[in-house]
Formats: C-alpha cells, structure tokens, sequence
C-alpha cells in the first residue's frame, strides 16, 4: 500500500484510531496469562531485530513505512535511549513484538505492537498488550501511552486496545492505493 495525500481513484480508505491512557490504573489487566507465555528487552542487535519482526509481524496487515528502509535506517531508529524493543516468547518460539518510543511532555508511544501470524489465536494478545502497557507505564516520567491502529490492522486490534484500558481520542481518513492485488483489504501477503 502507498500513502496518498488525499482520494484518489481506486485507493482504499482507511480509518486511523488513536487512543490513550493518561493513568496506569486505568489499566484493565489481562483474564490470564497463557501457559510458557514470557517476553524480554532486547539489548543487543536491536536493528536487525526490530526489522525482522516489523515485517514478519506487519506483512499481513500492509505496514509500509518501514519495508524499504536501509541498515542505517534501522539502525537510526533503533540505537535510541528513547527506544524500547520488547519481544514475547511462547512454548520458547517468537510470537510478537512491541517496540515503545519515549517522547516530549511524558508521552510514550506504542510505536509498534502485534504477534506473528502463527502465535494469533492462542490467547496470547491481550496478556502481551497488557505486559506492553505495564512495560510503558514503568519508563521514569510517563505521564500518557498512546497508540493508533487502522482498519488495515487485524480485525481485533481495536477491541483488544479498548479493552486493556486504552481510550479512542482522534479518527482520521488515511488513503492508501495498492501497489498490487495482495494489497487488497482482506488479502494477505
């Protein structure tokens, strides 16, 4: 998918949600955590890392900002104090990542979230948004966690935002046109 800056012919509109949580306690924590369910930071060779799950994680869904990015790039991104690269593991096998961004005036972002296609399904996803959202509320000065998704997004992204706490603050009309039939809402790459 492209980035248009407005309609045009045969692009797909996608509507962006934003939402965020001003206070840890509005935090809703997870029903449970699945079984040999477990996540860590990664300290080390976070370029690499962070491109593989970006494209792995983000090919069904049609994330494109990121795909063309050189070394350098990813390495400008990555090698960052205000940059958290976080990886969950179940039955000890990647199933998803999260990489959280400190900004200006206490804000953190979930700048990325999401599990590999095959780890969707088992019951890992609001356990690991909630340990993500955890995770951010313990970086010294948050004083709000936000995130945004899209109607590109897997269908339960919304929900299962809305449910570990997080509020909808701003909707937006994004146009996107397919480079190709596997861009197609519904299609996946």
């Amino acid at each position: 998918m492209i980035l248009l800056p407005g309609p045009a012919e045969g692009a797909v509109a996608v509507t962006v949600t934003s939402l965020k949580m001003t206070s840890a306690e509005q935090m809703v924590p997870a029903p449970h955590t699945p079984d040999s369910a477990a996540w860590h930071r990664v300290d080390t060779d976070r370029s690499s890392t962070s491109r593989d799950f970006y494209l792995r994680v983000g090919a069904p869904w049609h994330w494109v900002d990121r795909r063309d990015w050189q070394d350098d790039q990813w390495r400008a991104w990555t090698d960052r104090p205000e940059h958290h690269l976080l990886v969950c593991r179940m039955d000890g096998t990647d199933a998803g990542y999260a990489e959280l961004e400190q900004q200006s005036g206490g804000d953190v972002e979930i700048a990325y979230f999401g599990l590999l296609p095959e780890a969707m399904g088992r019951g890992l996803g609001r356990w690991w948004l909630s340990e993500v959202l955890a995770e951010a509320w313990r970086l010294p000065g948050t004083e709000r966690v936000w995130v945004h998704t899209c109607t590109l997004d897997g269908p339960a992204a919304l929900a299962t935002y809305e449910g570990r706490g997080l509020r909808a603050y701003a909707r937006e009309v994004e146009w996107r046109m397919p480079a190709s039939d596997a861009d197609l809402p519904g299609q996946n790459t």
